[in-house]
């Protein structure tokens, strides 16, 4: 059984890595910056948290934002 995804305080990098684990940690960073970038309602929802792009710590809002928009690693 798959462990419950947990909203906390985590690396851009680590969340990256979360959702694409068969890629490497710059790859899936870039992956999740991209789909960041691509979408304008995830991208506002994260600024208006206080979010900057080369951010290396995402608080537990913005880990939230991203899991409600993108689902659950």
């Amino acid at each position: 059984m798959k462990e419950e995804f947990k909203i906390r305080t985590m690396g851009f990098g680590e969340l990256a890595q979360m959702y694409n684990p068969s890629i490497t940690a710059e790859s899936a960073s870039n992956m999740l910056r991209l789909w960041i970038n691509k979408s304008k309602r995830l991208k506002s929802a994260l600024e208006a948290c206080d979010y900057k792009k080369g951010r290396k710590l995402l608080t537990p809002m913005q880990v939230k934002i991203l899991v409600d928009y993108l689902g659950p690693p």
